[in-house]
């Protein structure tokens, strides 16, 4: 892989990083601003959805987050863009479209048949 392309590749994952650290932080500091106060029985139900939903999406988003960590210590450890399955180089386009993909396509399909 050029190395021209390896920096766009690592600038991207560190703003992906960069965002989903400060939108988990927002959130919290959301969250604890709306805890406390007596709230009638509607908004109770609304404030314990809200509070699911926050939790759902903050567990994608820290797979996420764990996902974008493993991708840049592969490109410090310079193993970026090689399949962990069959040990192939990930096609460019591929890390294009998700830079921080773990197999190559025809591995990523087999374990998406299991």
């Amino acid at each position: 892989m050029r190395a021209s392309k390896l920096k766009e590749l690592e600038k991207w994952l560190l703003e992906k990083r960069k965002g989903l650290v400060s939108g988990v932080r927002s959130r919290n500091a959301t969250r604890f601003e709306t805890e406390g106060g007596t709230l009638d029985l509607a908004d109770q139900a609304a404030s314990a959805y809200t509070k699911e939903f926050l939790l759902s999406l903050g567990d994608a988003e820290r797979r996420l987050l764990r996902q974008v960590d493993a991708a840049l210590e592969k490109i410090r450890l310079r193993t970026y863009g090689t399949c962990e399955k069959c040990g192939e180089e990930i096609a460019i386009k591929r890390l294009e479209a998700l830079p921080f993909a773990e197999f190559c396509i025809a591995c990523q399909e087999e374990e998406e048949r299991r």
